[in-house]
């Protein structure tokens, strides 16, 4: 879909065509190939060096980590960080441990970790290094021959193409995109592209300003965190180096273009980058924990297929109609506080001995989203509402806050019994499909009451009556 002012030609729409995920040939790397041979090789050692012995790594995780101190009876940790006290300030996690001296012994563990270097050694002469000193002569002489070979490789694009691609690829007046719903290339105006991003972040609710770079504060600040937590025996060592990034990169916004919006130019759904920015791994190592959490919600729908099962057992009457519910940009419409409120009462559906883990998880999560910054036109911002998608954890977090929302405004508190009406109920993050069977009356009634929230959810919907045709 072009949609800026550049007139494409016939072989730059046949290269588009072929998707951003078309990777065109090249040269051969023989560099590459050769790393590539030795991390196989490494693989298979591996397997062969640990075939038939016990996990160590799994039985590291379930030992409890070793501590100077113990923790005794939790009664006053409970004390004195109620989960429901409101009267005076909560004191924060670290706080809370320094006062009472406690270090917890916890049997929690996401198994996460640096990657490992080690190549085992295996006895000499045995097969998978001699396969390996096969390969390795074969692709020298393969690289001799090339050198001396005058025969040109085939190319999936021909000249044309290749020129195309190379035209489009220089071009500094458009931006290339993958649309948000389809998989469809966008081609848009990069000034357009630019307004779109701007006119987002113009939005003081949701985004802030910063007066310089944080990227060095924000470091130090998790340094110290992690370092606490792991001499409080919270993090093991392994889980302590795996999440600390010592030398991180700036995250940075895009946005993909929701192109079946109707309208002028379409908005974008902003997405942040952050691939190796401060917090990529303490957010996956949030979703770690927050992943079955999410499959154990009634409303969950993993994909297409599970969707598929869901309904075939489902008889159809011509009185019943499909119900589609979007919620308008969920991820950054979460409040932080009634977020981590929602959060914490999830967490608090674990075993009670897994109290002060969930205390260091909401530490955590908060970390995440108070300090979610990125890089956009030589400008620091900062998001001060929801939650970025981009981050490892952020369709985890959105999910269980949806997961509240149905527990309080649709299964409970709704009125004239209208969930009597809802035959079937699903979610994929913010699309809902739902089969009803009340009047459209009924219906209007309780989309009313869905978007009248203290969760600041807004919801749109559409109605089919087609058994075969879902809105």
């Amino acid at each position: 879909m072009n949609l800026s002012s550049l007139k494409l030609s016939m072989h730059e729409i046949n290269v588009l065509k072929k998707g951003l995920g078309f990777c065109p040939s090249s040269k051969s790397d023989y560099t590459n190939i050769h790393i590539d041979l030795f991390k196989f090789i490494r693989n298979l050692k591996l397997k062969k060096f640990f075939h038939n012995k016990p996990d160590i790594n799994k039985t590291a995780h379930t030992a409890p980590p070793t501590c100077n101190q113990t923790i005794g009876d939790l009664h006053d940790i409970h004390t004195v960080l109620s989960l429901d006290n409101t009267s005076s300030p909560t004191p924060s996690f670290d706080e809370l441990l320094v006062e009472l001296n406690v270090i917890p012994n916890l049997d929690v563990n996401s198994g996460l970790k640096p990657n490992s270097m080690f190549v085992p050694t295996l006895p000499p002469d045995n097969h998978i290094d001699v396969f390996y000193q096969a390969v390795s002569t074969e692709l020298y002489n393969l690289e001799d021959k090339k050198s001396t070979c005058t025969h040109r490789p085939s190319n999936n694009l021909n000249s044309e193409e290749l020129r195309a691609l190379h035209k489009l690829s220089i071009c500094p007046d458009i931006v290339i995109r993958e649309a948000d719903k389809g998989g469809n290339v966008v081609v848009m105006n990069r000034s357009d592209y630019v307004a779109e991003i701007d006119r987002q972040l113009n939005d003081t609710q949701a985004y802030t300003l910063l007066p310089s770079n944080p990227l060095s504060n924000i470091t130090n600040m998790i340094r110290k965190k992690l370092t606490f937590l792991r001499n409080h025996c919270l993090l093991t060592d392994l889980e302590h180096r795996f999440l600390y990034i010592e030398a991180p990169r700036a995250p940075c916004i895009y946005i993909l273009p929701k192109v079946h919006k109707p309208g002028g130019f379409p908005p974008g759904r902003p997405i942040i980058s952050g691939i190796g920015s401060p917090t990529e791994h303490i957010s996956e190592y949030i979703d770690s924990f927050l992943q079955p959490l999410v499959h154990n919600l009634p409303s969950y729908i993993q994909d297409t297929r599970d969707l598929l099962c869901q309904l075939e057992d489902i008889d159809w009457s011509e009185d019943f109609m499909f119900v589609c519910l979007d919620v308008s940009s969920l991820y950054t419409s979460i409040p932080l506080e009634r977020g981590l409120e929602m959060l914490q009462l999830t967490l608090s559906t674990r075993d009670a001995t897994l109290y002060d883990h969930t205390r260091m998880l909401l530490d955590l999560t908060r970390l995440v989203l108070e300090n979610n910054v990125f890089l956009h036109d030589g400008r620091w911002y900062r998001q001060c509402q929801g939650v970025a998608m981009g981050a490892k954890f952020s369709p985890s977090y959105a999910n269980l806050y949806m997961g509240q929302f149905e527990k309080k405004h649709l299964w409970s508190n709704c009125p004239l019994n209208l969930t009597e009406h809802i035959l079937y109920w699903g979610r994929y993050i913010d699309d809902i499909l739902a089969i009803w069977s009340g009047n459209v009356s009924d219906l209007n009634i309780l989309i009313e009451h869905l978007n009248t929230n203290d969760f600041n959810l807004v919801f749109t919907h559409k109605v089919a009556h087609d058994q075969n045709r879902i809105p």
